[in-house]
């Protein structure tokens, strides 16, 4: 008997070749991207979730009052994790310090390596994360503070394919010796590093340099926050008991009034969820999710209408076969056999479309996503999904089919048309609601990273670059400027303590004023600048002047309009008294607020001085003349001894570095807005396709009569357009929630308006209309005697 069903299936299947490929195709690439789309939700969702305990770990992310405003900072100082050891609630405890771009060599080989992760660890880190040894010991490796550990991508970098063990690296004036190689950190983990030192080394080397002020080593240091501190509660405590419990503590060790709080966020919450509590991130792996989901309904809804568009052309068959003695339950599992080949082949179609498509994904997404059918969420994911969307997609065509009546079939008519018409038409008005909220929001988020790209920083980025200097180069700073301004390639030189002027955050709260009240608890940003770095920059000041470069610069302070407010100052602003970290000084200048951070945030306080270290060098070149500006300042930069190597920034590339995360989203975003608006359209075609043949009488009379070809479309296309409309007006409301929902994790935003919305209409009614007119020509010019010749 089943062999009978595959017989006729594919019988049927093959003589109607054109609808068969249009359904499997269709489906092949709803079941293809929406996989993808899950793999990339699964790999956002699974982030450090493969340590042991990871769902018991969680950062202690400082809470510092800006006034009404809560700024954080995901670390904290190094004391907490050893009061965090002594409480009942805590099972371990870690802390993690990390040193960005280091730069380690090899006097051996005589080669440097820059733009090295490092971090300084305690011996509790590898028993509360997991990162696995690959080869060596990290006994005693506290203890030994000439060791280091380094993963398999760095030790093949630095030694080929020798053995590491035992080998020396040198870091500054440090050798130190591999004593274990650490498997590759995966992709999908929060917490990232190529090499990892003892923390007794950074303790030691803290104490010899004098420590911070009156706190001489690093578990007396309550006043920098330079540490990430991991603890590992025990099961059914509350999190927010023992940050309470930290935070009373630091208040008692400072010995002094202070707002500052600590809570507890979740180590597997950290990749979505910023320390600021910003979920877009999370928001993005919902909306994801939802689209692979709607994305599938799209394919269901697909075979749905082309099955009854099709069932037409069938209802004689079914007649003669129900005459013969077919029972409505005979026919009802042929048509689900049929659904059941035509969903294997698109499974089979859309792996292939997978595998082919795998590798660009992952470079689109940024990621190194794998499909294999091993991998068990996946395979559980495609067969709900693949049982699901059969189910939804085949059983209520079968019963339409089977349910015909043999009197009406006979003389190729169907009794349930009005029916299945409203359902067909309000699962197009469904597809098309969902195609024009996606076509919406794809504009709303093109318009607002475009906004971002143009948007007026408050300084000139365009052909400014940035040379991070070694101390060596520090110390002979003045020389190098002065050779670079003899250059006829560079426009300008300065040296600045931003080392990155997009995404700054160093800060201090150590800023006083006549007349601060204690409820104005400032954060304010700080930044050491020469007297060349405003002007470099084209910076605009609202009062005063820039500094000199004499002496008496070091007691002049720059401030920003933000400041100037928080600080209570009023017009001309110039001459007045504060101080940063108990040096007295007085307000020279009054600059317009500039972004020094992503414009997701609203511009924040800062202060610029002269003294104290400044470590980048930014170079404005002339135009044009861009290649000539790097190859002079990599000459001189070579002129003095470095083990650090020559590199440059663009501030234009450091701008679209930090905003590639949106940039891919909204990519990906619009690919699969654009999979669901084809797939959509194919739903359209197969209700105009059955539109016309239900007409297709009516049509040759109305030529035989004299109707021109534009009035056949005309009267075919006036209902789908009705439709659109009614999906319009559906849509319209939701994507105004979702794009108003998502712009408000922007400070600064467009506004939406009303074009924005006629547009993504207009888009969608072109799309409709094209689809349409396509199978309504097609009937309109076909030969009315075909149609008639029955009659």
């Amino acid at each position: 008997m089943i062999k009978n069903y595959i017989i006729t299936a594919v019988r049927e299947l093959n003589k109607k070749k054109f609808y068969s490929i249009i359904n499997m195709v269709g489906l092949a690439i709803c079941l293809a991207i929406s996989t993808l789309i899950i793999l990339w939700v699964q790999d956002e969702k699974s982030f450090d979730t493969f340590h042991k305990d990871y769902e018991q770990i969680y950062t202690v992310n400082s809470i510092l009052q800006n006034n009404d405003k809560e700024q954080v900072w995901p670390t904290s100082p190094a004391p907490l994790f050893k009061f965090a050891q002594q409480l009942p609630e805590v099972k371990n405890a870690s802390r993690v310090n990390l040193e960005e771009s280091a730069t380690l060599v090899d006097d051996k080989k005589k080669q440097t390596y820059s733009d090295i992760d490092l971090v300084y660890v305690d011996q509790n880190f590898f028993s509360l994360f997991n990162f696995p040894l690959h080869a060596g010991s990290i006994e005693n490796f506290q203890q030994d503070l000439a060791a280091i550990l380094i993963t398999q991508n760095l030790a093949k970098k630095l030694f080929g394919e020798e053995s590491p063990i035992g080998k020396s690296i040198r870091k500054n004036n440090t050798t130190f010796i591999v004593r274990a190689i650490l498997q590759d950190i995966p992709q999908n983990s929060s917490i990232r590093f190529d090499a990892v030192i003892p923390l007794t080394f950074y303790a030691k080397r803290f104490t010899e340099n004098g420590g911070n002020g009156e706190w001489k080593t690093i578990d007396e240091d309550l006043g920098n926050f330079y540490f990430s501190n991991y603890i590992q509660i025990n099961k059914n405590v509350d999190p927010a008991q023992v940050a309470a419990k930290i935070s009373d503590y630091y208040k008692k060790a400072q010995k002094t009034e202070v707002t500052i709080q600590y809570r507890l966020a979740a180590l597997k919450d950290i990749h979505l969820i910023s320390p600021e509590g910003n979920q877009t991130a999370r928001r993005t792996v919902q909306i994801f999710s939802v689209i692979a989901i709607l994305l599938l309904i799209i394919g269901a809804v697909n075979y749905i209408n082309l099955s009854t568009a099709r069932s037409l052309e069938r209802i004689k068959t079914i007649g003669i076969r129900k005459v013969i003695g077919a029972s409505k339950k005979q026919l009802f599992f042929q048509f689900v056999i049929e659904s059941v080949i035509i969903f294997s082949v698109a499974l089979i179609l859309a792996i292939l479309l997978i595998l082919l498509l795998i590798p660009s994904y992952n470079e689109l997404a940024g990621k190194s996503l794998a499909f294999t059918l091993s991998n068990p969420e996946i395979c559980i994911y495609l067969t709900c999904t693949l049982l699901g969307t059969l189910a939804l997609s085949s059983i209520y065509p079968a019963i339409y089919l089977a349910s015909f009546q043999p009197v009406q079939s006979l003389k190729g008519q169907s009794t349930q048309q009005d029916g299945t018409n409203r359902l067909r038409r309000a699962l197009v008005i469904i597809q098309f609601s969902i195609s024009i909220i996606l076509i919406i929001c794809t504009i709303v988020i093109r318009n607002q990273l475009s906004y971002m790209r143009k948007m007026d920083l408050g300084y000139a980025k365009d052909q400014v670059f940035t040379v991070p200097l070694s101390d060596e180069h520090i110390k002979h700073a003045d020389a190098i400027i002065s050779e670079l301004r003899q250059s006829t390639s560079i426009a300008a030189a300065s040296l600045s303590g931003f080392y990155s002027i997009m995404d700054y955050g160093n800060a201090t709260g150590d800023i006083n004023w006549p007349n601060k009240t204690k409820e104005n608890q400032a954060i304010v940003g700080r930044a050491t600048i020469d007297q060349n770095f405003i002007p470099l920059m084209g910076m605009k000041f609202v009062a005063g002047t820039n500094f000199t470069g004499l002496p008496s610069d070091s007691s002049s302070y720059i401030i920003n309009e933000t400041l100037a407010k928080q600080m209570g100052l009023k017009p001309p602003y110039i001459g007045a008294q504060m101080s940063l970290h108990e040096v007295p000084g007085k307000v020279i200048g009054v600059l317009k607020d500039f972004n020094f951070k992503s414009v997701k945030e609203k511009v924040g306080p800062i202060v610029l001085w002269t003294r104290q270290f400044k470590g980048t060098l930014y170079i404005k070149s002339n135009a044009d003349h861009i290649p000539e500006a790097i190859k002079t300042i990599e000459k001189i930069y070579n002129t003095t001894p470095s083990e650090r190597p020559f590199s440059y920034n663009f501030i234009d590339d450091q701008f679209d570095k930090i905003y590639k995360s949106e940039n891919r989203t909204a990519f990906l975003f619009n690919l699969f807005a654009g999979v669901a608006i084809f797939i959509s359209a194919l739903g359209l075609f197969a209700l105009s396709t059955y539109s016309a043949q239900i007409r297709i009488k009516e049509i040759g009379i109305r030529k035989v009569l004299g109707a021109s070809v534009f009035g056949i479309v005309k009267l075919l296309s006036r209902e789908f357009v009705i439709l659109v409309f009614i999906a319009i007006l559906i849509a319209a409301p939701i994507a105004y929630y979702l794009s108003i929902s998502w712009l408000q994790t922007f400070a600064y935003k467009i506004n939406l308006n009303v074009f924005t919305f006629i547009l993504g209409s207009i888009l969608s009614l072109s799309i409709a209309l094209f689809t349409i007119s396509l199978q309504a020509a097609k009937a309109a010019l076909a030969n009315p005697i075909h149609s008639l010749k029955d009659e």
